[in-house]
């Protein structure tokens, strides 16, 4: 019997709680086609480095030992309000798609800005788009009972 459920569950797709997280995190990363609507809150330019000891990225200043820090670079972290969630998170940008980005905010009007990603020689690029702002489909009452 207990083999049976094994089997049933190799066969289930994954739970949603994954790609919700994968979407609604702090720094959200959509997959290829997958498109989520942001507003623009501010962009900040900051030096980075990977910490093996910690096992995550840490923020550099003057004060910060360089030694044991490995990949030091600099980022634009792009702070923005996710409306899937209704939170604010952090995209990390390198200077060409900063650039690509604040073109297409100037050339905005009117139009929701949509961050998604793109596969360029096998690794997810980020990509914004503008949509059309669209009215939410109007409903009636004796549709929705």
């Amino acid at each position: 019997m207990r083999r049976l459920y094994e089997e049933e569950a190799k066969d289930a797709p994954p739970s949603g709680g994954g790609e919700e997280k994968r979407l609604t995190a702090l720094y959200p990363k959509p997959q290829e086609g997958e498109r989520i609507p942001i507003s623009i809150l501010g962009a900040e330019k900051r030096r980075i480095g990977w910490s093996p000891e910690e096992r995550k990225s840490v923020s550099i200043d003057d004060e910060t030992d360089l030694g044991p820090l490995k990949r030091v670079r600099e980022i634009n972290e792009v702070q923005i309000f996710n409306w899937l969630t209704g939170r604010e998170g952090v995209i990390e940008l390198p200077d060409r798609e900063m650039e690509e980005l604040k073109t297409l905010i100037e050339a905005k009007n009117g139009e929701e800005l949509v961050y998604s990603r793109e596969k360029v020689k096998g690794k997810l690029k980020p990509r914004f788009d503008l949509d059309e702002e669209r009215e939410p489909r109007r409903w009636l009452l004796s549709e929705r009972l």
